[in-house]
């Protein structure tokens, strides 16, 4: 049995994204076992996520706080 590794991107309709360069070395009308290995983020990686996305909005809305109709002229620039 022979080992192929790539990395595909899964598309918005669920499917995987492979190149021709990579089809071209698959055998053709064989049948194929695929193993599928996901990164997954650590606790800690998706509570630090979670505080960035928090820091981001925060910082947004404060932006956006102060914003007036004086600014507008700004949005043409």
């Amino acid at each position: 049995m022979k080992a192929y590794e790539f990395t595909p991107k899964v598309t918005n309709e669920g499917k995987l994204n492979c190149t021709e360069e990579i089809l071209k070395q698959l055998p053709p009308n064989q049948e194929l076992k695929v193993i599928v290995l996901v990164n997954e983020l650590t606790k800690l990686e998706e509570d630090e996520a979670a505080e960035r996305d928090d820091w981001h909005d925060l910082a947004a809305e404060q932006f956006f706080a102060d914003y007036n109709e004086e600014d507008a002229i700004y949005d043409d620039v």
